[in-house]
């Protein structure tokens, strides 16, 4: 079976790990892998002069870094349609209000006129999002544009970035990143903020050492999706992972990425938790073998940019490659019947598909673009081998 969407990061490698984490409970909250992380990060994509304070999850993350802005109710933030509850509800606890901007077609990112059209002086914070690790191709202006305006900035690449890019120069603002099970690199659950200079992490360092420690069962859960994703993702054509799957998820033993309280447009609190050593542990594991990862979607990403003809170029490494399509859920279900699971990140300008746009503020009509291509995008796996590319590319192409 191939995966979009479920674990598409993890092997009988991270397995292993965790069946060994399992027995050392000493290492399951505490530890120098905590540190050995940040330092890793910092290394490998940031700035010397970078501080990285981690959390239980990417909204935790980002829910912090706005608590230490002491913002007004009422106060604006500006954020791309075409995105996650993950974003909107943390904006949300605080009694901000989100004002959504549209897309383009060719990087399902920001775009840059519909941003100045609603702007307003009420605004204190503007996103970025990078989706699909795609750079948004406007990225320069909308930084300008937050600096000429005094903008709190936020770069938020949960689903990738280019690895150089906050390393060659000077970045402003914070980067936002996301550890989830279904990104770039997962330890279960998991999320950063980034950000330049001492004296601007100090509030987000206090942060992150004030909120409480994840429980045990949570912990568990982070160890035991690891061990059990390679024993879903190697028998689930022959049923048996299905069958576990489902156990699981009826048991509670796997934890939803998006609880009942978020679709139903609330913050969860039980993610306000700081990041677990044995999180740490998984993340360096991904991180050994990110080169290899990065290379393989790199080239799968550029097979499909030459025999999909997109309107875009994406040939960087994606996590997700878009593809739009008139009846993508049409495609969707034709590829199961080959075992292949295609994604469809987002179904909806603000995911996921439950979620009633009226509780995160959206109205209806005001992004036309990101709501056309939420009716017309889906995702193609790309850490897969060129072979499995070429079926899956047949299926897309199939009339």
């Amino acid at each position: 079976m191939i995966f979009s969407e479920f674990a598409p990061n993890e092997t009988s490698r991270d397995a292993l790990l965790a069946t060994k984490i399992l027995f050392q409970p000493w290492r399951w909250r505490k530890g120098k892998e905590i540190h050995n992380l940040k330092r890793r990060l910092k290394s490998r994509f940031f700035t010397p002069d970078t501080n990285i304070s981690l959390f239980l999850t990417g909204r935790a993350a980002l829910y912090q870094y706005l608590s230490s802005l002491h913002l007004h109710p009422t106060d604006e933030v500006l954020i791309q349609a075409f995105t996650c509850e993950a974003v909107i509800l943390p904006i949300l606890e605080h009694e901000l209000k989100p004002v959504y901007v549209d897309v383009n077609e060719t990087d399902f990112s920001m775009n840059w006129e519909d941003l100045e059209k609603k702007y307003t002086p009420r605004a204190r914070v503007l996103i970025i999002q990078h989706t699909f690790g795609i750079t948004p191709k406007d990225r320069k202006k909308l930084i300008a544009f937050a600096k000429f305006h005094k903008l709190h900035l936020i770069e938020d690449v949960s689903h990738g970035f280019q690895k150089t890019l906050f390393q060659k120069k000077q970045y402003r603002g914070v980067v936002l990143m996301s550890f989830g099970r279904s990104k770039i690199f997962s330890s279960v659950f998991g999320g950063a903020i980034a950000i330049r200079g001492v004296r601007a992490g100090k509030a987000l360092r206090i942060g992150e050492k004030s909120i409480p420690n994840p429980s045990v069962w949570i912990i568990l859960q982070i160890i035991f999706y690891k061990i059990t994703a390679a024993i879903i993702k190697s028998t689930y054509h022959i049923m048996i992972g299905k069958v576990i799957h489902f156990l699981f998820k009826q048991f509670d033993l796997i934890k939803p990425e998006v609880t009942k309280q978020e679709k139903n447009g609330h913050f969860n609190y039980t993610f306000l938790r700081t990041f677990p050593n044995c999180a740490a542990v998984f993340m360096l594991e991904q991180l050994n073998r990110f080169n290899d990862v990065a290379l393989k979607r790199k080239r799968v990403s550029q097979f499909y940019d030459t025999k999909l003809h997109q309107r875009t170029a994406k040939s960087l490494g994606l996590l997700r490659y878009p593809v739009l399509c008139d009846n993508p859920n049409k495609v969707k279900n034709r590829a199961l019947k080959h075992h292949i699971q295609l994604g469809r990140w987002y179904s909806k300008v603000v995911a996921p598909d439950e979620l009633d746009l009226k509780l995160v503020k959206y109205t209806v009509g005001s992004c036309p673009v990101a709501e056309s291509l939420s009716n017309q995008v889906i995702n193609l796996p790309t850490n897969i081998t060129i072979p499995n590319a070429k079926r899956i590319v047949a299926i897309v192409n199939q009339s």
